[in-house]
């Protein structure tokens, strides 16, 4: 279950990711709508207040004054520039009785003189529809406004308790937001994960050749369907197997059984006639040949049945304890106890610190594994050669290396036994070489096929070291 909560988390962190994704792009947005939306209201042009300071500082009183001895307002080419550029409709000046001593482009709707409430009224709310900016300058009042369709005021009062409390309230409320998100994502990551529960289940029933019936429905029915019905296309496929294979074990089985009999009688005869000195030579030496033929039919027979056993694990293992060095020493010897050409020699090379070694085992296959290469070496080397059997340990595991100086195993069963070739419409014998590697298998170790010195293909057998 550990993946599944692996998947969650990845949920979980995606989904987090995301939301954090959404608001920082949602916060950009704003921040660039805000932006355009300032700098359409007047691109590189200061705010409301700057605005109506930088008009208000244009203006001059004229030299002379008139008749009544009213000062005469005048307003510079760049004042009325700053009145065009900042989108103003129109304006005036107020004196402080609130007449009208000084106009740009006045609507005539609107009146020339206004009372104290008045300019209360549109100081903070319109001027008949018209939105304005005010202004004070030496006790007057510069007033200046925009088109009815082009700007809206909105006039807001907040107590100062609320303002000040603003930072707790957006941190309680983005609090309440991350508690929410959490929430729903757990949430949804629990059903998620009872979702893909029966199916984790369903999946390692399948790696453990188990019958798989899951519920078809939800989110996942789908995949429940097809791990359904990959178990049963797995299932028919395993009675398949297991019924070629008992078939291929009883026919072995069969075939050994009704062979032994006649076999015997053959090896029987043959060696009676081979030592009957009223044949003659010629007539001898055919029936040794039949005799030593007969033999290899029964290797072989062994071999089948061996190597079955190996592979579907019916052979059982006599273990008792061992020691690799004394084993290859043993072996060397019973060749030449059974009278080994001399043509041929078994070399056994051993290093101080393996003579400790002891291992739990299978004596009699280890044997078996060790006489098989051995003869491998010693029929293909009619003319003779040197068999070298050495062991060594090296990073805890004992390994033994077997090679002879002759051209050592074909290249081609190598491919064959290591799985690069099928040996198909070649005389290739492998049978011999594949006990071997099922024999160090069996053991928990490893049969390598490795290049020596000259070049030719030896076996080496990789195995633990148990205790020594």
């Amino acid at each position: 279950m550990k993946s599944l909560m692996k998947i969650i988390r990845r949920y979980v962190v995606s989904a987090a990711v995301l939301v954090l994704t959404v608001a920082l792009f949602n916060i950009a947005v704003l921040y660039v709508i805000g932006w355009q939306s300032v700098r359409r209201f007047g691109e590189n042009r200061p705010f409301a207040g700057l605005q109506m300071e930088n008009v208000a500082a244009e203006f001059t009183v004229a030299e002379q004054e008139n008749v009544d001895n009213v000062a005469q307002y005048q307003l510079s080419e760049q004042g009325y520039a700053c009145l065009e550029e900042y989108h103003f409709l129109w304006s005036m000046l107020l004196d402080e009785e609130g007449d009208v001593v000084w106009s740009w482009r006045l609507p005539g709707e609107l009146p020339k003189s206004y009372a104290l409430a008045d300019v209360a009224k549109f100081s903070r709310w319109y001027l008949m529809d018209y939105p304005v900016r005010v202004w004070e300058m030496d006790g007057m009042l510069l007033v200046s406004g925009y088109g009815k369709e082009y700007a809206t005021k909105i006039n807001l009062v907040y107590p100062l308790s609320q303002i000040n409390s603003i930072p707790k309230y957006l941190s309680t409320i983005v609090g309440m937001n991350v508690v929410l998100f959490l929430t729903l994502a757990l949430w949804f990551a629990y059903r998620f994960y009872r979702s893909l529960r029966p199916v984790c289940a369903g999946i390692d029933a399948l790696a453990e050749k188990t019958p798989v019936l899951l519920a078809e429905k939800g989110m996942t029915g789908e995949l429940a369907a097809r791990l359904n019905q990959t178990s049963r296309i797995l299932e028919k496929q395993d009675e398949k197997l297991r019924q070629r294979d008992d078939a291929r074990t009883s026919w072995i089985a069969g075939v050994s059984h009704d062979i032994r009999t006649p076999l015997a009688l053959i090896m029987g005869y043959s060696e009676v006639l081979a030592e009957d000195p009223k044949l003659g030579e010629e007539a001898r030496a055919q029936a040794e040949a039949i005799r030593q033929q007969s033999l290899l039919i029964r290797q072989l027979i062994e071999d089948l049945n061996l190597t079955s056993k190996l592979e579907y694990h019916a052979q059982p293992l006599r273990m008792r304890e061992y020691s690799p060095a004394v084993l290859l020493r043993e072996t060397a010897a019973e060749y030449y106890n059974e009278g080994l050409d001399e043509r041929y020699e078994i070399a056994v090379e051993t290093e101080h610190r393996t003579e400790r070694i002891r291992q739990q085992g299978d004596v009699l296959l280890l044997k078996r594994a060790l006489r098989n290469v051995i003869g491998n070496s010693i029929r293909h080397n009619p003319e003779g050669c040197r068999i070298v059997l050495q062991l060594s340990e090296d990073m805890g595991y004992v390994i033994w290396r077997l090679w002879d100086s002759g051209p050592g195993i074909p290249e081609k069963v190598v491919d064959i036994l290591s799985g690069r070739g099928s040996g198909s419409g070649e005389e290739v014998h492998v049978m011999g070489l594949r006990i071997v590697r099922q024999i160090i298998a069996a053991h928990g170790g490893h049969a390598d096929f490795v290049k020596n010195e000259a070049g030719g293909y030896g076996v080496e057998f990789v195995m633990p070291v148990e205790f020594g």
